[in-house]
């Protein structure tokens, strides 16, 4: 029987569970300015504490955006896999990666019908106060052009 229960790597983004206020910056044209809006994200473990479940509700281009994501550890691949879903795009995107160094990075491929191209979401500087995200697209997996980031801050007790 394979091992069970949360993976000892989950404890790395665990402390995570609870609210936060989040600043993000959106760049819908790489060649355009940097536009910033805000929301409020809730993380929570679930499935007996294996899996990281975020919420993500605010707003984007003047609507509402509700987000959807789960974080987690493969024991049976050695990497982090992460999901994300939200209202304005209307998919189920996919990445994996690696934890090293203190940031997480995960990579998935996107397409569209003009194109097909790569996404590459990094979690950065995280403590138990606040942490750093950003998204990142690629045609080549070798120069990379933030679209959003983002600083999430832990909302106050």
């Amino acid at each position: 029987m394979p091992q069970t229960g949360a993976p000892p790597q989950l404890s790395m983004v665990s402390f995570l569970e609870g609210d936060w206020d989040v600043v993000m910056h959106v760049k819908p044209d790489p060649a355009g300015d940097w536009v910033e809006t805000t929301g409020t994200s809730t993380f929570r473990l679930i499935l007996n504490k294996t899996i990281l479940e975020q919420d993500y509700t605010g707003d984007m281009w003047g609507q509402a955006f509700l987000g959807k994501g789960y974080l987690g550890f493969n024991r049976f691949t050695d990497t982090w896999q992460h999901s994300w879903s939200d209202n304005i795009a209307a998919i189920i995107s996919l990445y994996e990666g690696q934890f090293e160094n203190g940031e997480l990075v995960v990579v998935g491929k996107e397409k569209t019908p003009q194109d097909t191209f790569y996404v590459r979401v990094r979690w950065f500087n995280i403590s138990e106060a606040n942490f750093e995200w950003v998204l990142e697209t690629s045609f080549d997996k070798e120069s990379w052009s933030p679209s959003m980031k983002a600083v999430y801050a832990r909302k106050e007790i």
